[in-house]
């Protein structure tokens, strides 16, 4: 059971709730911030005009609610009703379940003025797994309306649930004063972000250990990682890396060359730069998914008097696009790198083996087609790579007159990931059948983490006569998003 205070929630505490292995509990002191925000948000909206209790939305802003409509909760029942729509494929339940997961967080935090009952609901909506269907398109990275608006319908019994099933507590109405602060949410694009953040944590990990096993079958020269060149490194992930990969290699056998390749002297500077990318994200999404951006954000006590209430533009998810824009170029130059690697294995010159790693030199291909796999993964990686964020818009009559598109970066730095376990697992399965056929073991190398990668690489078929390869590739692009394969 995974507790949402709005203070704190770890990313792996999202990919575990999303994958279905933990339930949620809404904690004792999440409950009473929001009681607290909501009796500090009426106190506000009776003193002043509030957008989206008082008044209505977007070009709308300027126009006065009709008391008689807010106090039946019609307007609100109709803003959700008119936001619902998306459209596109359905996503899938894992991402569902993460949006919702931080969207409870998020209202967990006491910014938005809501009715807890409302947490309440979606909070039993996530244990029991009945789960609104969400569509790709609707989102442009300035808060995920119709995903959030489709939520409510679904809690409300107008929209039905992703597999027919009804929700274990139907709300009976949508109060006006909760409708817009229960979608002023990117916690779809911020659940995409941290699922993608998290399956590239691992793959980057393994692409890691892999690139080990390639530098090996290679016999590069380790001088490149050797502590005074990591000592010297222009960042501290780049020291990192080339200190891991020191201690990867070491035993390896004896440098062919004085000087290698880009591919293998350039890893620290390729991985690195991932390492650093990946952190930076990390950090924006531990302050988004507890974060209360609900526009406009309620604050203060009527207690002492200090309610009151701010119209922001936290919602406009500008700097999570810039983050994922500088992982995507670290991505598709790392790409670059492996590809470099992947086509050495097949060089001769490089392993000592037959050309293509095949059998013999009678004609036979090998891994070749291997290269083109990869590089048609790499190259849907370099394509993802072009700046999203740079992205805008001009909606609804001109009152809105930007948006980020962090939703666009967030679905291709998805694509991004399958296509990179494409990548390292091709690497992984060269790299694997180079050190079988120059007939070196786990047990001449000293990283346990090293011969790890090894034993997994010796589980995949033995067989190198041409044959059908496609097996083999998905075994070990399967083995490559696996968290225990690089540890």
């Amino acid at each position: 059971m995974i507790e949402i205070d709005g203070r704190r929630l770890e990313l792996g505490d999202i990919v575990a709730v999303a994958g279905g292995r933990h339930k949620v509990t809404l904690a004792p002191s999440a409950v009473e911030r929001m009681t607290a925000s909501q009796r500090s948000a009426r106190a506000t909206a009776q003193a002043r005009p509030v957008y989206g209790r008082s008044t209505g939305v977007g070009a709308n802003r300027s126009v006065t609610l009709n008391q008689a409509d807010t106090e039946v909760d019609t307007h609100g029942l109709n803003l959700l009703r008119s936001h619902a729509v998306d459209a596109g494929r359905a996503l899938d339940r894992e991402t569902v379940r993460a949006m919702l997961t931080i969207r409870l967080s998020q209202l967990a935090a006491g910014a938005s003025g809501i009715n807890p009952a409302v947490a309440d609901a979606v909070s039993e909506m996530l244990n029991a797994d009945t789960l609104p269907e969400v569509r790709e398109f609707g989102g442009i990275g300035t808060a995920d309306l119709p995903a959030l608006a489709g939520t409510a319908l679904t809690l409300l019994g107008e929209r039905p649930t992703m597999d027919g099933k009804k929700v274990p507590v139907p709300l009976e109405t949508w109060a006006t004063e909760d409708a817009l602060p229960f979608i002023s949410s990117s916690a779809l694009t911020i659940a995409q972000a941290v699922l993608a953040h998290q399956r590239l944590a691992t793959l980057l990990e393994n692409l890691t250990t892999v690139s080990a096993l390639t530098f090996a079958a290679m016999s590069g020269n380790s001088e490149a990682f050797a502590p005074e060149v990591a000592k010297a490194a222009e960042s501290d992930a780049l020291a990192d890396v080339a200190t891991t990969l020191q201690g990867l290699v070491s035993g390896h056998g004896k440098p062919a060359r004085i000087q290698d390749p880009y591919s293998l002297r350039m890893l620290p500077h390729a991985l690195g730069a991932v390492v650093e990318e990946l952190d930076a994200l990390k950090l924006v999404l531990e302050r988004l998914v507890v974060a209360g951006h609900e526009n406009p954000m309620v604050f203060g006590s009527v207690e002492d008097g200090s309610n009151g209430v701010a119209h922001h533009g936290l919602f406009q998810m500008s700097t999570l696009a810039r983050r994922i824009d500088g992982l995507q170029l670290a991505l598709g130059a790392a790409c670059t790198n492996a590809l470099g690697r992947i086509s050495r294995l097949c060089d001769p010159a490089y392993t000592g083996l037959h050309r293509f790693l095949a059998v013999d030199d009678s004609g036979q291909s090998g891994v070749m087609m291997l290269e083109y796999v990869a590089a048609a993964a790499v190259g849907h990686i370099r394509a993802n790579a072009q700046p999203v964020s740079l992205q805008t818009v001009v909606l609804s009559l001109g009152a809105e007159e930007d948006a980020s598109f962090a939703s666009v970066s967030t679905s291709r730095l998805d694509s991004t990931v399958r296509a990179l376990a494409t990548v390292v697992g091709v690497e992984f399965l060269c790299a694997s059948r180079a050190l079988r056929l120059q007939g070196r073991t786990p047990g001449e190398f000293a990283s346990p983490r090293f011969r790890k990668a090894f034993n997994a690489g010796l589980s995949l078929p033995a067989d190198v006569q041409d044959r059908d390869l496609r097996p083999d590739v998905d075994a070990a692009s399967h083995l490559a998003i696996l968290p225990e394969f690089g540890r």
